[in-house]
């Protein structure tokens, strides 16, 4: 009878969820056919069980505790028609023998070894229990990853769970089975290293990802399209870009560009010495959609650090820099006498003329996606092009990312709780930096964020910045070390949760700033262009003690890594990897990339990031 109902139960409730959840899966021919096998998962919703049953190949038994199985009638139910394997905190010894014993029959079992649901949405601590286990039955353990619950109802994106209204009707998910560790050989490190490795390959099958970056930027846009989106505190005021208005003027600059380009170089490659703010955000949306490569140059006009630019980009057969008209004295000496040029920002967002500008305003609120993209001739457009440059400071070497890369960590920011969809940030972070570039304009047109900053000649008022942040509803500052240490005045303003810093800081430095401000700071770091980790406050539900303390930020720390990263370390060296390899048993193992980072790193238990002394990569 009970054979019946689970069967029933899987084939009523497959397709429900394959409608609602749209899921994909990959890995499924890791998990052995026959014989005992362990999953561990990362766990962030009340639905996991639930996903697992329904996308594992084998019938699956889950190790909870009995307070869900006999008190939560919303998954109690289903865990007991599934055999779940209850379990009491304070009796470990027979709550792994129960798991062992099932999986000495041969029985396929998960559990969650973080022991409770993720409030950040990354992986956190994992328990040891699951280690005596594995040896004890001694079968074949399964790092398996859930991409997309995170966002959904019954996960803590927003800060509660149930009580908010659904994204979507539906809610993309992605689950990856990954390669087996031996029962001897799993422990709590090659355990989250493996499910981190899973996440990679979880992450890549995201629907979104499987469209042109050209498209989603234009989809994006296209959503809430009256909303603000970029505003500018001026001396005149505030300045409000909505979205439709910004994929107005993006796609006008797109035309202009692709039939009549200022650029004749082969490379297709446009410098942008710019400061932060909604023109340059604009610049590197239609110089994209154009089908050029935008390279963001650190903006300085000290003779010195030019050259050092100049020095850097040479390689990369730049012919024209975008800047402003104001800066180009500074610059005579830019090209050294070869054949290059400088266009003034005003001219490549209005050179267009105020008719298509007009007409591509007015087609940004009324024409559907599909029909921008068919007129920009996006259809052609790989993932795997060269999308943006970045030179961080002058000096460094370039860093080039194609827009497959460059999409994906846009989506990685806002995939945790750290960056929420609807955030409104203030941000000056210079778009040649990856926390520029990703939170303050690439990340924000794909949710339904807003970024807010000062002109650049009121940078240094802080009356302006307290104004913009105070009349937005400012929820998250992002600055460099530098940045926060500027402001010495405190910013006790409602709205604001927490400020996240980039760069180098020290526990002193955070207590110090923290002080002044009145403000939490969080930490996050960046690594060969892309943003790698971040923290934030710790996410606790005050009104419910029953659930574990759960902690955010560590001031020693860079935060902990976003979802779809792995890491790994060897001789105190960190190395990361980024890109998926699909199902590893149909490619080889040499096919894995793993960048070098800083040496002297620690990964603490929790799976919180620590450079001891990191070197210039790490600022």
């Amino acid at each position: 009878m009970k054979f019946l109902a689970q069967w029933f139960f899987r084939a009523t409730m497959l397709p429900v969820v394959q409608l609602l959840y749209r899921v994909r899966r990959t890995g499924v021919g890791f998990v052995p056919r026959e014989g005992g096998v362990l999953l561990l998962s990362n766990h962030v919703s009340y639905l996991d069980s639930f996903i697992i049953y329904l996308t594992s190949p084998r019938p699956v038994r889950f190790v909870v505790l009995e307070h869900y199985v006999n008190k939560v009638k919303l998954i109690g139910w289903f865990l007991k028609l599934f055999g779940a394997i209850p379990i009491r905190p304070q009796h470990a010894r027979e709550a792994i023998s129960r798991t062992v014993d099932a999986l000495n029959e041969g029985d396929v079992v998960c559990l969650f070894p973080e022991g409770s649901l993720s409030r950040t949405g990354v992986l956190g601590e994992l328990k040891k229990g699951f280690q005596l286990i594995a040896r004890k039955a001694d079968c074949p353990v399964v790092p398996v990853y859930m991409d997309g619950l995170w966002g959904s109802i019954f996960s803590f994106e927003r800060g509660r769970y149930f009580r908010k209204r659904p994204n979507g009707f539906t809610c993309p998910l992605q689950v990856a089975f990954g390669r087996p560790i031996p029962g001897k050989e799993a422990t709590p490190e090659s355990v989250k290293q493996g499910v981190q490795e899973a996440s990679i390959e979880a992450f890549s099958k995201r629907r979104s990802l499987d469209e042109p970056i050209e498209k989603a930027l234009i989809r994006g846009l296209k959503r809430k399209r009256r909303q603000p989106f970029l505003v500018e505190y001026a001396k005149s005021g505030p300045r409000v870009w909505t979205r439709g208005y910004t994929l107005g003027l993006a796609t006008a600059m797109a035309r202009r560009w692709m039939n009549d380009s200022p650029d004749q170089s082969e490379s297709g490659r446009i410098g942008i010495l710019l400061p932060p703010g909604p023109m340059t955000v604009v610049i590197n949306y239609g110089l994209t959609l154009a089908g050029k490569i935008p390279v963001n140059l650190p903006f300085t006009i000290d003779q010195r650090e030019t050259e050092a630019v100049v020095r850097a980009i040479a390689p990369l057969g730049i012919r024209t820099v975008i800047t402003s008209r104001a800066f180009m004295s500074h610059l005579t000496d830019f090209w050294h006498g070869d054949d290059g040029t400088f266009i003034d920002m005003k001219s490549v967002v209005t050179g267009s003329g105020p008719g298509i500008m007009l007409m591509e305003r007015i087609r940004a609120f009324i024409e559907p996606t599909w029909l921008t993209s068919w007129r920009l001739d996006l259809k052609e457009r790989k993932n795997d092009r060269e999308a943006v440059g970045l030179v961080r400071r002058p000096g460094d070497d370039p860093v080039l990312l194609n827009a497959n890369q460059l999409h994906r960590n846009a989506l990685q920011v806002s995939s945790a709780n750290f960056v929420q969809q609807d955030e409104v940030v203030f941000s000056e972070q210079s778009l040649s930096s990856p926390g520029g570039l990703t939170i303050g304009c690439w990340s924000p047109a794909f949710s339904k964020g807003r970024v807010v900053s000062r002109s650049f000649s009121l940078q240094e008022d802080f009356d302006t910045m307290e104004r913009a942040i105070l009349d937005q509803g400012a929820t998250i500052v992002v600055g460099t070390a530098r940045f926060f240490s500027s402001i010495d005045q405190p910013l006790s303003i409602s709205s604001l949760r927490y400020g996240i810093i980039f760069g180098r800081a020290n526990q002193w430095n955070l207590e110090g700033w923290e002080e002044t401000l009145d403000t939490p700071l969080a930490r996050a770091w960046d690594l060969d262009g892309r943003v790698v980790s971040m923290s934030r406050t710790d996410p606790n539900i005050e009104e419910r003690p029953r659930h574990a303390v759960q902690i955010g930020r560590l001031p020693k720390s860079v935060g902990r890594l976003l979802p779809g990263i792995a890491a790994k370390l060897e001789d105190g060296q960190i190395f990361l990897r980024f890109e998926p390899v699909g199902d590893p048993a149909r490619g080889p193992e040499s096919s894995k990339v793993w960048v070098e980072g800083p040496r002297e790193a620690e990964i603490d238990a929790e799976g919180f990031l620590i450079l001891r002394n990191a070197d210039s990569k790490a600022d």
